[in-house]
């Protein structure tokens, strides 16, 4: 950024990931470049670990236009519905298919129904991964295995419901406070993409990893509306292109930690184990029965142009 010079728009972006993750350290260098490439003309300072609250706050700052940007993970199915449907259970086999729905027609249904909100939210979405149960004590060998178990989630309904179907409890607490929620023994286990598992050091108060890419996350960038308007054309422009890059190097670098996870936690001492995930898959009848209705015909259409046959 240019020195010395008062920035004629000064923006903060917030999110909950650690500051050493691949995630700040991409947005962190977009930041950069936008100040570089407006002569100093916008700032954006990046606040990463929940300093400006926990997502629903910070959601909601935005959308009052206290905060700028905000990065959301599985937090907006009340503002745009569409948004959950590439959380559903093993829905897709791989990130590449995810993104070509979100880089694609589905992301635009969701990008639309943001808007309708005063929304902004960017084409390009950032990688989180697919996620993986670890406990305390116990693996997670089959569905079975969750009855009576109590689950950190992301939050959300789709979460609800699936750890519902097989017995176990969803609970929540903000992404900075799992560590601590899991040393107490508030909840048995959490589910999260094993790259925040090592980020956030799990394997110290969690001694077992089942393996079962059960579903996939990731985050959107979002901007207020009113506040991404103010932004001249050619301003607008820049943040987008660095942000595309942002995403696109983001996901590479959370990809290879992702695939790299399994073994490095086994290292660290955590017991492994490859789930049956046919016993998770045979069970979920019900909750397609019902995420089919919610996300209508057109939605569903959109969901299996990417992600091809779905579970019956």
């Amino acid at each position: 950024m240019t020195a010395n010079r008062t920035p004629a728009f000064s923006y903060r972006l917030g999110l909950n990931q650690p500051r050493s993750s691949p995630t700040v350290r991409r947005l962190t260098e977009m930041a950069d470049m936008v100040g570089r490439d407006t002569a100093g003309a916008l700032r954006i300072e990046v606040f990463p670990e929940s300093r400006l609250g926990p997502d629903p706050q910070m959601l909601a700052d935005m959308r009052a236009g206290q905060l700028e940007y905000f990065v959301a993970g599985a937090t907006l199915g009340d503002l745009a519905p569409t948004s959950a449907l590439p959380l559903l259970p093993f829905a897709f086999a791989h990130s590449a298919a995810v993104f070509a729905a979100l880089d694609g027609a589905l992301g635009e249904r969701i990008r639309s129904e943001l808007a309708g909100h005063g929304i902004h939210a960017f084409r390009h979405c950032l990688q989180n991964g697919f996620h993986h149960l670890t406990t305390a004590n116990r693996p997670i060998a089959t569905a079975a295995d969750l009855k009576g178990v109590k689950i950190r989630s992301p939050g959300g309904a789709i979460a609800r419901e699936f750890f519902a179907e097989f017995g176990a409890e969803a609970g929540y607490v903000p992404f900075s406070e799992m560590y601590a929620a899991l040393q107490q023994g508030r909840f048995d286990g959490q589910s999260e993409p094993l790259g925040v598992v090592l980020a956030l050091r799990l394997y110290e108060v969690q001694g077992c990893l089942s393996l079962t890419g059960h579903w996939w996350s990731g985050f959107t960038v979002l901007a207020n509306g009113a506040a991404w308007r103010a932004l001249p054309a050619d301003m607008r422009t820049i943040v987008e292109g660095h942000l595309e890059r942002a995403a696109l190097l983001q996901r590479q670098d959370t990809e290879q930690i992702n695939a790299a996870g399994a073994e490095e936690l086994a290292r660290l001492g955590m017991r492994v184990v490859t789930a049956d995930c046919d016993s998770f898959r045979n069970a979920l009848g019900p909750l397609y029965a019902r995420w089919r209705d919610k996300a209508g015909a057109d939605g569903w259409r959109l969901l299996r142009a990417y992600a091809g046959e779905l579970p019956a």
